[in-house]
Parts: structure tokens; C-alpha cells; sequence
């Protein structure tokens, strides 16, 4: 077993958060938001492709955030962590998820029903965070979140519909940026 094993949660709670990245809200807002205005423009003539890179952007945008801001951001080190060890894996375990929203997006021949379903599964990665992180605000994140996207969907026009649910997940971002811990925050 290794010495980070050992710690107590609390501490590796604090570890975690510190070797996090701050970016990562940041890169969410770009990625929905971008996805937003291009559903906007297309409408049903947008790729799906154009969806999955903005579900899958956000990690990687964050660490070029990070990089470009001079921040710590995740590392080697961090990954011996075993929260942040939860964290990958639960990454994972949503991407494992992902065909089943793919086969009913084809079933229902809807990009709606497929950006809704990548909004709300890529939303629940802020709930092992939160836990990660001793912050509260990931839940209430994913719960914000599942609502705004639910009700877009429901509510918004046909024409607008597939624009509607990637704004309110870019909007989620906001409620992120202001309330989630940051690096450096105390645990």
C-alpha cells in the first residue's frame, strides 16, 4: 500500500482539490456554449460529431487553461491519489454509458435526445468531484444542471430545442465558476 493510501480523507480531500483544475469550468462554458450557437446556426444539419467534441472538450481545454494562467492544474503526482484515481474511473464509467444515449438518439432519429443526453451525463462528472473536493456544489451543480437541460428540452421550440439544452448546460458553467472550491481553497 502506498503513503497516500494512508491519509486521512480529509487530507487527501485537500490534496485533491489543490492538484485539481480551476479551468475546467471555464472550458465547459466554452465547449457548451460553442456547441450552443453551432446548433443555433445548423440546426438539424449539425454533425454529431460537433456534440461529442463538446462533451469531450472541457478536460482538455481546462488544462490548457491552466497552462496558459500558470496554474498547478492535474499532474503525475496528483494521479497517485485515489480520489482523483475515483475521478478518471467515474470519467470512464460515463463514457461506458454514452452508446446507450448514441442508440436512442438512432432510434429516435433526434440530435436533441443526443445533446441531452450527453449534457446530462457529462454533468454528472461534477458529482464525484464535489465528493473529491469536499464541495457540496457539485451536486447541486448536476442537479441544476439535469433540470435546466430536462426543461429545455421539454420547453423550448423544435427549432431551437438542440440549442436550448447545450445553453443551458454552457449556463450551468456560470453556477461553477462562482460556487465550486478552487485550488488552494481549505478543504
Amino acid at each position: 500500500m502506498t503513503e497516500m493510501h494512508t491519509q486521512p480523507l480529509v487530507e487527501l480531500q485537500r490534496q485533491y482539490l489543490d492538484d485539481s483544475t480551476a479551468g475546467m469550468p471555464i472550458g465547459g462554458l466554452i465547449a457548451w456554449g460553442a456547441l450552443a450557437l453551432i446548433s443555433w446556426q445548423l440546426g438539424d444539419a449539425m454533425p454529431a460529431w460537433v456534440a461529442f467534441t463538446a462533451a469531450a472538450a472541457p478536460l482538455p481545454l481546462s488544462i490548457v487553461i491552466d497552462k496558459i494562467r500558470g496554474a498547478k492544474g492535474l499532474s503525475t503526482q496528483s494521479n497517485k491519489n485515489p480520489l482523483t484515481q475515483l475521478f478518471m474511473q467515474f470519467i470512464f464509467v460515463i463514457a461506458l454509458i454514452i452508446p446507450f444515449v448514441i442508440f436512442a438518439a438512432q432510434a429516435a432519429q433526434s440530435l436533441e435526445l443526443l445533446v441531452l443526453g450527453l449534457a446530462i451525463l457529462a454533468g454528472m462528472i461534477w458529482v464525484p468531484h464535489g465528493w473529491c473536493a469536499n464541495d457540496r456544489a457539485g451536486m447541486i451543480h448536476f442537479i441544476i444542471r439535469a433540470a435546466l437541460c430536462y426543461a429545455a428540452y421539454m420547453f423550448a421550440p423544435d427549432a431551437i430545442k438542440t440549442a436550448a439544452v447545450a445553453g443551458a448546460a454552457a449556463l450551468t458553467y456560470v453556477y461553477a465558476i462562482w460556487a465550486m472550491k478552487k485550488p488552494g481553497d481549505a478543504v
